[in-house]
């Protein structure tokens, strides 16, 4: 895979954890690519508050998230990454999954017509203290669900687990790079 736009969503607050070192892998193996990297423990930005705006106006109250919106608009390759915090997404991950609402409203408002043109791919990495299976099916349902509507296909999922015993980096790894070979 290359000259790909590649956008790497970060779901992790510790820098030199499980999650955050497969994506430096992942920036590595990508090297050859546009690579955008959108931390959500380090960007600013403010939840959904369910004020109905996007619903009348197309778009967030907030401006917030713009730069983010149009990066996440014009990506190839979108990577999403989260521990399993209490069996699903890390707070800010899942404050920015909401903040897709603004999407979810333009759909339902044009008839179910995609509100992003752009056919993208995404590959999901989550690390697990423990085993985290049920955990990680339930997050990558969910991510499907708002894949659906946001024109993105799921290529390939990568689950760490046992961070707090055992882990299982290399195995994860391992099934990273092969997540690669789907271009």
């Amino acid at each position: 895979m290359k000259n790909k736009r590649v956008l790497i969503i970060k779901g992790s607050a510790r820098k030199e954890g499980y999650t955050n070192r497969l994506c430096d892998r992942v920036q590595e193996l990508l090297s050859d690519n546009q690579i955008v990297v959108f931390d959500t423990f380090d960007e600013k930005f403010l939840p959904c508050n369910g004020c109905n705006y996007c619903e009348k106006n197309g778009r967030c109250v907030h401006r917030d998230l713009d730069v983010f919106f149009e990066q996440f608009e014009n990506a190839d390759l979108i990577i999403f990454a989260s521990p399993v915090y209490n069996g699903t997404f890390s707070a800010p991950l899942k404050g920015l999954i909401d903040r897709f609402q603004t999407y979810y409203t333009r759909f339902y408002a044009s008839g179910k017509v995609q509100p992003i043109k752009k056919r993208r791919r995404a590959i999901f990495i989550a690390a697990a203290g423990r085993d985290g299976k049920k955990s990680f099916d339930f997050m990558k349902w969910q991510l499907s669900c708002a894949f659906s509507i946001l024109n993105v296909e799921f290529i390939h999922s990568v689950l760490c687990p046992f961070t707090d015993t055992e882990p299982r980096y290399d195995e994860a790894l391992e099934e990273l790079k092969r997540s690669f070979t789907y271009e």
